[in-house]
């Protein structure tokens, strides 16, 4: 065994550095250190006993612990539905969606969840997914459009430079004539 540990202490001495263990190497010294105990902290050059016993314990733990597969939680499938709903009879975006479904009560939804959603259901952000252009919008509102034009004069009075500002606005219709 003194032979073992002094051969090591030479390697040792020959190598710079810190020796980077896979995690194959450590399975393989953490079976073999199991056995021997506290007589390791001796015995171990490679690493510091107190990295060998942190494994030790990390090993124990990994063995209990089953990582849930999806990542976390998944959504109800009514919240899902109604989510899917909001966006593709509305189109609005997530903020938007997160906001409106604030109003009915559900409060313990994030906006990320609301994009994994659209995202697993192959729907597109918010701006991408209308197709409207400015001619459909104007044609929609042609109704209700104003149109405004600020001026700004500067006059001079006997008193001081003063600005007058006035703003023209007039109501667009439609002027379409029936012949």
């Amino acid at each position: 065994m003194e032979s073992l540990k002094a051969e090591n202490q030479i390697l040792r001495a020959r190598i710079p550095g810190q020796i980077h263990t896979t995690a194959g190497e450590r399975q393989n010294l953490i079976k073999l250190g199991k056995g021997i105990g506290r007589a390791i902290e001796e015995l171990i050059t490679i690493v510091t006993p107190t990295a060998f016993f942190r494994w030790l314990r990390d090993d124990k733990g990994t063995k209990s612990k089953v990582k849930n597969p999806k990542g976390g939680q998944r959504k109800p499938r009514e919240l899902r539905e109604l989510v899917i709903e909001n966006a593709k009879t509305t189109g609005f975006g997530y903020t938007r969606i997160i906001g409106e479904l604030r109003k009915l009560g559900i409060k313990n939804i994030s906006r990320q969840t609301v994009r994994n959603i659209l995202k697993e259901e192959e729907i597109q952000p918010g701006p991408y997914r209308t197709s409207d252009s400015w001619t459909e919008f104007l044609n929609r509102n042609v109704e209700t459009l104003w149109a405004s034009e600020r001026r700004s004069l500067l006059r001079r009075t006997v008193i001081a430079k003063k600005i007058l500002r006035s703003i023209f606005t007039i109501e667009i219709r439609n002027t379409q004539r029936s012949s």
